[in-house]
């Protein structure tokens, strides 16, 4: 029964070992695809994208009519006044710190959009940035992962956002104030999926959308003759409808459609709706940026480099088994076999969780491994000098070293600095790896109890 027990234990050893260096693949339409996420890899190995910020210096040329009311265009009795997109009362140091604290949130909750065989998948669309800002000029630093993303993610973080819904003379009769949440949805035709953005308003909100939906109507007077008075949904400068109303409104909520498609064409509507949701739901800046500065810094590391310390690591860990095998016999074996079946484990967890792998991270996977390597020694040299022990018996004394290294990791987990944070998180989940396979695993591979 024991032999049985580890035969079965070496053969998932086998599988998984199989799993974590070369993958999982299954058939996707006319492809095979690996399903196991790739590594997430810092700027140590793919290098970033340096960004400026500044607050924009810019003027733009504003139309009045006779009556003093902002028009669209220069026309008959029309005057033009250059002024700044910012105004000078905005340009204060509670609104840069609002403008940093907005982006903050659009790096954060901006989505990748992909079309799957399982259809629409979301995932963020960069996996770690820094920003600092100067507090007397409102100006910003990004430093973004170089990625298919960047560049897209670099058009919406700095655009004001500025929601509005006006009527014909452009006055102003709701704005981002008045918004709740928005939140993209999909419903299916017979020509595809249709793409939508569901904006819900707040309490005050729905009260002024009830009372615009019974103003902006199509009437008809005596001589049946129609008039329409119409609003349009705006976003900066661009129109997003132009619509009247033909029911009330009480529900609070309006809806902006993208589009009917299937394939990548609905993985693009999706892309621009999810773009505008987190715009919409992360708030509007309160003045206006622009990039002064977009260039990609180069990763000091490339292939070569990591050949000869791979190459180092591999040897010690070579040497490390050969030592296990030689001075514990059967037992080193299986101990050895239980740490590769650790290395596998561990590999496929960083993959599945997402760390953001940078130099520091490495070394924390590599410190794993250690810890791993000599917890098994101690477990095996216990058993020899005291028969009586178990292999649990051995693992359980040796948590008091794990314990205080785990919690002290749980702490870097939560510092913003990527480089410390990498190190945090691959250290806890290598850490807590060697206490549960230890106990799970590799117990029942070398004792003989």
């Amino acid at each position: 029964m024991k032999a049985l027990k580890r035969t079965l234990i070496i053969l998932l050893i086998i599988l998984l070992a199989l799993i974590s260096f070369g993958g999982i693949y299954i058939q996707k339409t006319k492809f095979v695809e690996n399903i196991l996420p790739e590594y997430k890899l810092g700027p140590d190995f793919t290098g970033l994208r340096n960004i400026g910020l500044k607050v924009s210096d810019a003027t733009k040329d504003i139309y009045y009519d006779s009556d003093g009311n902002v028009v669209d265009e220069e026309g008959k009795n029309t005057t033009k006044k250059e002024e700044s997109v910012n105004k000078e009362e905005n340009l204060t140091k509670d609104n840069y710190k609002k403008a940093k604290e907005i982006i903050e949130k659009r790096l954060e909750k901006i989505k990748q959009v992909q079309y799957t065989s399982a259809g629409i998948v979301e995932n963020k669309a960069i996996d770690y940035y820094t920003i600092k800002q100067n507090e007397e000029t409102g100006k910003i630093e990004l430093k973004l992962p170089e990625n298919a993303n960047t560049d897209m993610v670099l058009r919406y973080v700095a655009t004001k956002g500025d929601f509005t819904i006006v009527d014909d003379q452009d006055n102003v009769l709701m704005d981002n104030s008045y918004i709740k949440e928005a939140y993209v949805g999909y419903s299916s035709t017979s020509s595809g999926v249709t793409v939508y953005l569901t904006i819900q308003f707040d309490k005050q909100g729905t009260e002024k959308l009830k009372e615009i939906s019974n103003t902006f109507i199509k009437t008809t007077d005596e001589e049946g003759n129609d008039t329409t008075k119409k609003i349009k949904v705006k976003i900066d400068d661009s129109e997003m409808l132009n619509t009247y109303f033909t029911e009330e409104i009480s529900n609070g909520m309006i809806q902006l459609s993208f589009g009917t498609a299937t394939g990548n064409s609905l993985a693009t509507y999706a892309q621009e709706a999810k773009n505008l949701e987190t715009l919409l739901n992360a708030g509007n800046l309160p003045i206006v940026y622009e990039a002064d500065e977009n260039h990609y810094v180069l990763s000091d590391i490339n292939k070569d480099m990591l050949f000869i310390p791979t190459i180092v690591i591999m040897s010690l860990l070579v040497i490390g088994i050969i030592i296990l095998i030689v001075k514990y016999k059967v037992k080193g074996l299986l101990g050895a076999i239980s740490i590769i079946g650790y290395i596998a484990t561990f590999l496929i967890i960083v993959r599945l969780t997402n760390v953001v792998i940078t130099l520091e991270g490495v070394a924390g996977i590599i410190t794993s491994i250690i810890l791993e390597y000599i917890s098994i020694m101690y477990a095996l040299n216990k058993m020899k000098e005291n028969t009586d022990l178990t292999c649990n018996q051995c693992f359980t004394k040796f948590l008091p070293i794990l314990v205080p290294i785990a919690i002290s990791t749980v702490i870097l987990c939560f510092v913003k600095w990527l480089p410390i944070y990498s190190f945090g998180m691959t250290m806890f989940w290598g850490i807590i790896l060697v206490i549960v396979y230890n106990h799970v695993v590799t117990k029942l591979l070398v004792s003989e109890k």
